[in-house]
This record gives C-alpha cells, structure tokens and sequence, in this order.
C-alpha cells in the first residue's frame, strides 16, 4: 500500500538528497519509527539518483529497516548481490551520463543564438539599457503559449552616463577619477538606480571596480555577449565567450573607442622606461591603522603610502587621519640600524628584503620610526580581517 508520494519538481538529480525539499522530507519520515513506511519504491532511477548517490541512500534505508524497491531489479535491492550492485553502477553512470548529454546541448544551442541570432539570453540587463518587447517567440510552439523574445534598449535615464564614462575614460582620466566625479555630481550608482535587482547591495555610491566592469563590458558596442562570467567549468576568459555576429541592440559605445577605452586601461609606462621596483612591497604595515602599506612612487624614487581605508572614488574628508608617507631608501637605512642587521649596499638591500619575506616578518612604520615584528605577532587590520572573513 502506497502510504506518502515524494516527488520533486525543479531540481537537479545532481544535487544530494539532503538538499532536495521533497527527498529531504522522506529521510525525515524514515527517521520516525512511527511512520509506517517499509519500502520506498523508485519509479525512475535516473530522476532519483546520478552517479554513486545510490549507495549512500541505500544504506541509510538499510540502517533504518527500509527497503529500495527499482523496476530494473524486479523488486528490492539486494547490496549483497554482486549482480545489483553492478546494476546501480550502471543506472548511476547511465543518469550522469545523462545530466552531461543535456548540458551540452542547452549551452550549444544557447552559444548558437547568441552568435548567429544574437538573441538575449536572460541574466540582468547591464547598466545603460532596459528590456523592451521583440516580438513573438521564434519558436512556433512558445510562440503558441504566448512567448515573446527580449531586447536590450538605451535607458532614457541611464544611457548618458555610460557614454559620458566612456567619454572621460578616452580623456585619459583614471577610473578612480571617474568615479569620483560621479559621486560628487550625486549620479545614483547601478545599485541605487535598480534596486529591486540589487536589494543585496548598499547603493550607497560608485566605487572603482563598478566603473571598469562598465569600461569592460563589450555589450555595450551593441553586440550581444554570452558565457562572459565564469561558471561551474572555470571558463570564463574571452576565448570562451559567445559574441554576436551582427549588432542586436543599439550601441553605446562605437567598436573603435571602446576598444581605445581598454588600452587606456593598460599600465602607463615611465618617463625613462624603466621598471620600476619596490623592495619593500607588502611587508610595511601602518603603525596607525594596521593596514598594509601600498607602494607609491613619488619624486623619481620608490616609497610607500597608506591612506588608512581611504577610496579613492570620494574626496577625503577634512577632519581624516593625515596619510603616511616613508621613503624605502629611509626605510632601509632605519633597518640597517637595527641589532643585526648590515644594509650598506644595494645587495644588502635586496637580502635582507628576502630575508623578511622567508622569515615571515613585518616591518611597522610610523613617523618616528619602523620595527621589524613577527606576523603572527600582528593583529589582523582592518583590511586583513575582511580578508579573512
């Protein structure tokens, strides 16, 4: 007698029983003593388990006195015949071979619209545009159930602003600037302007990595992209991405200034062009904040900075802690000076720089002075703790 029916809709055979709702729920009646339920008959093995998921399942109803019923075995499984359980192994290969089969044809077939037909494939639409109606489905069948495909379209409000970043980005200003000028012109950022979209985010305004994931992004040349981000396999660089052939939406952007906007992105290279190189980097920390010291090249020579947690992305406000600036060859020389420690050329400077980073030490600098100390003697700063998190 059939007592309970346990059936999900929507999720993956992949995906452990465990985390199944419906799965979840029978191992939940079976732990019950009380429930009744003797045998659970699977009606299709590949929708209830993929690869090995059956040997896990099945000795947990053994456990607990419940026996797996499957149409291939006639009836209750046995884990002691050898027979079944080669069976299982095979039902299970058969059910991932499965999930593999279908992958391949649904991303084939969505690589295919994007390039060939250009069409929108779902996802969220980029900042600058909006979805508007392109018509009935392709598809006769969807068509018939009231289906209609998607387009992208320059937002009326948003739209400037991705030209005017494109625009000032050709100018030569950093992205740091960009965003910076966004913020004191009070343009509401991604995450404030679309909200419903982003309730995750704070919105409270632009910072740097908003504003190069916009220079970035080649949607905005009017060709639809897909595979851009990276998934489960780990692809997600540009010879992965599925580009469209013909413009499918307008352009924001035209393909020569956009692909300028990514060479203004590169590295400036120096006045004489030389490498320029900081011995130093990464070991200083700030005797203040306990953040870690970024290298800063000023006056032709290297050195070191920290603006103790301040973006670049807004002005520093009046009242702020004053930034700490040390010259690494003043960093040297005050390490020379310490017990043990012989800093007379640029040989020494480099051994002693390796030194530090093979003994896993730090060097805390303030004003006055720098100490050299152990990592695990530090506290996590601000940053690092973060990090960590």
């Amino acid at each position: 007698m059939i007592v309970a029916d346990y059936f999900d809709a929507g999720v993956s055979r992949e995906v452990p029983w465990g985390q199944r709702p419906r799965a979840a729920a029978l191992l939940e009646a079976l732990a019950d003593p009380g429930s009744g339920i003797d045998a659970v008959v699977v009606g299709e093995f590949e929708r209830a388990f993929s690869g090995d998921q059956y040997a896990l399942i099945a000795g947990m109803l053994e456990q607990r006195g419940t026996r797996l019923w499957i149409p291939e075995a006639g009836g209750p499984v046995d884990l002691e015949d050898a027979a079944h359980r080669t069976l299982l192994m095979m039902l299970g290969a058969q059910s991932r071979r499965e999930v593999l089969r279908a992958r391949y044809r649904v991303l084939a077939a969505m690589r295919i619209q994007a390039c060939e037909q250009g069409r929108y494939l779902g996802g969220r639409p980029p900042y600058g545009y909006r979805l508007v109606d392109a018509g009935p489905h392709p598809n006769r069948v969807h068509a018939a159930w009231g289906r209609r495909l998607q387009r992208l379209d320059p937002d009326p409000v948003t739209a400037s602003t991705v030209r005017w970043i494109f625009a000032y980005r050709l100018a030569g200003v950093s992205v740091a600037g960009i965003a910076r000028e966004l913020n004191e012109r009070g343009v509401p950022c991604p995450s404030r302007f679309d909200r419903e979209r982003n309730p995750h985010r704070s919105g409270e305004g632009w910072v740097v990595t908003t504003v190069a994931a916009i220079l970035e992004n080649p949607r905005y040349t009017g060709r639809e992209v897909w595979n851009r981000h990276a998934s489960s396999s780990g692809q997600a660089d540009s010879d992965h991405w599925a580009v469209s052939a013909r413009r499918s939406h307008p352009a924001l952007v035209s393909d020569a200034d956009f692909v300028t906007a990514q060479k203004v992105r590169a590295a400036r290279p120096t006045s004489d062009g030389s490498v320029r190189r900081y011995l130093l980097a990464g070991l200083l920390i700030c005797g203040y904040c306990r953040r870690r010291m970024d290298s800063h090249w000023v006056n032709e020579r290297p050195g070191y900075r920290c603006r103790h947690g301040h973006d670049s992305a807004k002005r520093r406000s009046p009242g702020a802690t004053k930034y700490l600036y040390r010259r690494e060859d003043h960093l040297l020389a005050e390490l020379g000076r310490q017990p043990g420690v012989v800093v007379h050329q640029a040989a020494d400077q480099a051994r002693v720089a390796a030194q530090l980073r093979s003994g896993g030490y730090a060097v805390v600098c303030d004003r006055a002075g720098c100490t050299i100390v152990g990592v695990s003697d530090e506290e996590p700063g601000p940053r690092e703790a973060a990090e960590a998190s």
